[in-house]
């Protein structure tokens, strides 16, 4: 990991989610975590992946543009990674009033497999979703 990526990851997720910015230090510790797999678009896209085992969970996923495929392509490298670590199972939680990222985790196959009601802090529920990659 480079030093920056700290840096970076929160400057990207402030302009992604300026509502609820996860800050420096809060990636100063989930970069070194054991199984984490960070990723970086160049166009301004971040992902976190941790692999544990078999599974493997997105822990953030977001990008300062929209709509130019810049959260499918990471989506897309953090799936292979995922199955290259060995993990069978792959799960996220998505706001359910996300309707893009929905849409996306959709597209990529993923299904409901729970909800969380009131997990953010604006109230909204959480979807959890999971990718079954076997």
């Amino acid at each position: 990991m480079n030093p920056l990526h700290p840096a970076i990851f929160a400057a990207l997720h402030a302009q992604a989610f300026p509502a609820e910015p996860w800050d420096e230090a809060t990636f100063t510790t989930l970069l070194p975590q054991p199984g984490m797999r960070p990723f970086l678009h160049e166009r301004g896209g971040f992902l976190l992946l941790r692999i544990v085992l078999d599974e493997a969970e997105i822990i953030t996923i977001g990008s300062v543009v929209r709509r130019q495929g810049i959260a499918s392509a990471l989506l897309a490298q953090s799936i292979a990674a995922a199955r290259a670590g060995g993990a069978t199972k792959l799960h996220l939680e998505v706001a359910e009033d996300n309707t893009a990222a929905r849409a996306l985790y959709t597209k990529f196959g993923f299904t409901l497999a729970g909800r969380r009601r009131a997990y953010y802090p604006n109230g909204a529920n959480a979807l959890i979703l999971t990718l079954d990659l076997a």
